[in-house]
């Protein structure tokens, strides 16, 4: 069965993320480590981060990841930027093995006008200098991106080039991101589809986690609008097909839902059960 999670937020510190994610009763979690819009992080004491660890432990959430702050551009051709955004990464590592989380998942970052290949390798040497400078303590594991414009990381193949160049690396795959991209995923044909390329360009050993989210977006807009799961455009025949595909069946994934009012996560988790349910009993 796949282990169903949620980004939650650590407002009030790290600890009420994972006493949140033990209510709710999930499998596993996502959070940021500090501030995800700034480059300053609020240093994580020893004391909150044993008590995050042992709530962890207790609620039995695994995998738990550090999504990184969204000012990284591990891409950037200016220097600056690039060396402030690797640097933030390997800060990153080194607050998620403090929490004693498995990875953190970064976005791979823009190009500008540079060429793909100079950008593929851009990223790798960003993450490879992190990890060297954290001590090697967790791995990154990079996210699809919608595409579009410079981004990197919206095509497949982008991915699995950026991952052969970081010995310690591993992807997370948003189902929004990919359908952004132009893959489509809203029935069991499609799915199928996309999972084979993932089978053929990443392999599903290299793929560490995954996103569920629905799309409010059409497909191939190369735009990253997350809605509740069966709201948008892969719907709930999508999803169905995502719990269905044994492939995945041993799969983290995490939800980054739309957080309307108290109920919001409960529905969405009850939603993606109900499907997995469904699909245990539906011969294949």
């Amino acid at each position: 069965m796949l282990r169903f999670g949620f980004h939650l937020s650590i407002a009030g510190g790290c600890v009420k993320a994972a006493r949140a994610a033990a209510l709710l009763g999930t499998d596993c979690l996502q959070i940021f480590s500090g501030n995800p819009r700034g480059w300053k992080q609020k240093p994580i004491t020893e004391p909150e981060a044993g008590e995050f660890r042992s709530e962890v432990s207790r609620a039995g959430l695994n995998p738990v990841v550090v999504h990184a702050p969204y000012l990284l551009n591990l891409a950037s051709p200016d220097p600056q930027l690039w060396r402030r955004s690797w640097l933030g990464l390997a800060e990153q590592f080194k607050r998620a093995a403090c929490l004693g989380a498995k990875a953190v998942v970064a976005h791979p970052g823009s190009r500008g006008e540079k060429s793909l290949k100079w950008g593929v390798r851009r990223v790798a040497e960003a993450v490879c200098r992190a990890y060297e400078s954290s001590g090697g303590q967790v791995p990154c594991w990079l996210e699809n991106t919608c595409g579009g414009g410079s981004l990197l990381g919206g095509d497949l193949s982008e991915l699995a080039a950026m991952l052969k160049l970081i010995p310690q690396g591993g992807a997370c795959l948003d189902t929004a991101h990919a359908w952004g991209q132009g893959y489509a995923l809203d029935n069991q044909v499609n799915v199928a589809g996309f999972l084979d390329l993932v089978e053929d360009v990443l392999d599903f050993e290299q793929v560490k986690l995954w996103h569920f989210n629905d799309s409010k977006v059409e497909l191939g807009s190369k735009r990253d609008v997350h809605t509740h799961l069966g709201q948008g455009f892969i719907g709930e025949k999508g999803f169905k097909a995502l719990v269905s595909d044994s492939r995945l069946h041993q799969a983290s994934a995490i939800m980054e839902t739309p957080k309307e009012n108290s109920l919001s996560d409960k529905q969405n988790l009850a939603f993606i059960r109900r499907l997995e349910a469904l699909a245990a009993c539906t011969p294949q």
